[in-house]
């Protein structure tokens, strides 16, 4: 879907966000990994601002000298990062809330300061909370009234403006609901 939203051109990387918290599989390897997918909106001119990005440990910390070993490396396309606390003062209440780890990363290395950053599905306004933190507008946008107050409970601190726009309409169906056709 997102290859016709914005051509298979402007997809850029396939990042996965790996995790070892939860339940554990008995019958199979479990699931602890998310798959962030970047696209850009021209395939030659985006953002990508490496030395923004923390840095990490070396696996093998020997192989590469003290000096290395010290500074750390960047981030290849698989990012470890715990999930949110359960019981941690980051979280929100929202089942599916990221860790603002992972979108400050996200933000810093993608954008500028004073960019605008714009989330459509935007929950728990983590994308919102990186980007205030690091000199960043943003753009929220959820259908979600629960996503709405956890969010303004969230970046009340930065004091966004909220506007809320009417939904679009529902299109009038000219076929009969299911329930009527089945007694027809």
């Amino acid at each position: 879907m997102l290859d016709e939203i914005f051509g298979r051109d402007c997809f850029q990387n396939e990042i996965i966000w790996a995790y070892d918290y939860g339940a554990r599989a008995t019958k199979r390897w479990p699931a602890k990994h998310d798959n962030i997918l970047w696209y850009t909106r021209d395939p030659r001119r985006y953002t990508f601002n490496l030395n923004e990005s923390d840095r990490i440990p070396y696996m093998a910390p020997g192989l590469v000298g003290a000096t290395k070993a010290a500074r750390g490396k960047t981030p290849t396309d698989v990012w470890w990062h715990t999930i949110v606390s359960p019981t941690g003062k980051e979280k929100t209440g929202y089942a599916t809330q990221k860790p603002l780890g992972v979108l400050e990363r996200i933000v810093r290395v993608h954008s500028n300061p004073g960019d605008t950053v714009l989330d459509f599905f935007a929950g728990s306004g983590t994308t919102g909370a990186a980007a205030a933190k690091h000199a960043r507008s943003f753009l929220l946008v959820d259908e979600s009234a629960a996503a709405i107050a956890v969010m303004e409970r969230r970046l009340a601190p930065y004091a966004p403006r909220r506007e809320d726009l009417p939904l679009p309409r529902a299109r009038r169906s000219t076929r009969a609901p299911a329930s009527r056709r089945s007694r027809q």
